[in-house]
């Protein structure tokens, strides 16, 4: 049943696509006519450069999401035809020992016990070498001591740098830890829909996609054209375009063209063309067939 309206709705359009290619037939006969007669501007009978050209729509693009690492999947939030936000965290790895080395590391890092004693070490050498400096005037003890409490206080202060250089050290332990914690969490690098989840929690992920995830604003709008129009289509040349669905028959949605291809099918002597469609409510559908017409700027 379902695919009987569905060739019942494409030949609704097929039979609307027919009847527009004759109204703009009727409609090119006229614009000639009228510039026989001098009632019609050329620069407005030139404003079609080329129409009716088929075309489909599809997303601007469509990525398929994996893991960083292998591993077993604890955790899916998200299911086919889901909205996702660019960043959002899609599903996790199975990751206990790794937040036990974050937790660790953390620990290590804010442990400043060490530090602070040093520091203690070092301010006392530095009071007991000015005592002494004042004894040695006096000649009350001997520069062999005075040499050995000078450089005791310059072996503390050392350590206390050691003793910092060692925190910045577990800091940096800490970042790494959160790095590899990470890479068990897998995120959208796209705003759009789910396609597809190709795995569940509880299965083991090694390379494969567990996501497919499809960006719906913009469209991308690919047209074979013509190898003989390769010089008449420019970028940001506007374009307008009709859409096989169900509600659009007849709507004619805004298109600008953003690429255009460098090297032609020599087969069959044409090339590929992609046009922009702004879709911003997410209304507009993906991977349906379309007619395309690009006007004169």
């Amino acid at each position: 049943m379902r695919s009987q309206n569905l060739q019942v709705r494409f030949s609704v359009w097929s039979v609307g696509r027919e009847f527009r290619k004759t109204i703009r037939l009727v409609a090119g006969m006229f614009t000639i006519t009228m510039l026989v007669i001098g009632l019609v501007s050329p620069s407005s009978a030139s404003r079609n450069i080329l129409t009716n050209m088929d075309c489909i729509v599809e997303p601007s693009a469509i990525v398929d999401l994996g893991s960083a690492v292998p591993g077993l999947l604890a955790e899916t939030y998200y299911d086919r035809t889901d909205y996702v936000a660019a960043g959002k965290i899609m599903a996790r790895l199975e990751s206990g020992v790794e937040r036990v080395s974050l937790e660790i590391a953390e620990s290590v890092a804010q442990n400043t016990t060490a530090v602070e004693l040093r520091q203690l070490t070092a301010e006392f050498g530095q009071r007991t070498q000015q005592r002494n400096a004042d004894l040695l005037k006096t000649k009350s003890i001997s520069k062999q001591e005075m040499d050995q409490l000078s450089t005791e206080a310059h072996i503390a202060s050392l350590q206390v740098r050691q003793e910092l250089e060692g925190r910045d050290l577990a800091l940096l332990e800490v970042t790494r830890a959160k790095a590899l914690l990470d890479r068990r969490v897998i995120r959208s690098p796209i705003e759009g829909t789910v396609m597809q989840r190709y795995k569940s929690a509880g299965e083991y992920v090694d390379g494969e996609p567990v996501y497919r995830v499809a960006q719906l604003n913009p469209l991308h709008v690919e047209v074979i054209v013509p190898i003989e129009y390769m010089n008449s289509l420019k970028t940001g040349l506007q374009a307008g375009v009709t859409i096989a669905a169900p509600g659009f028959e007849d709507k004619v949605l805004d298109a600008i063209v953003r690429r255009i291809d460098a090297v032609a099918d020599a087969a069959s002597a044409t090339y590929g063309v992609r046009l922009i469609l702004d879709n911003p409510e997410l209304e507009i559908p993906s991977g349906v067939r379309c007619v395309v017409d690009f006007f004169s700027s």
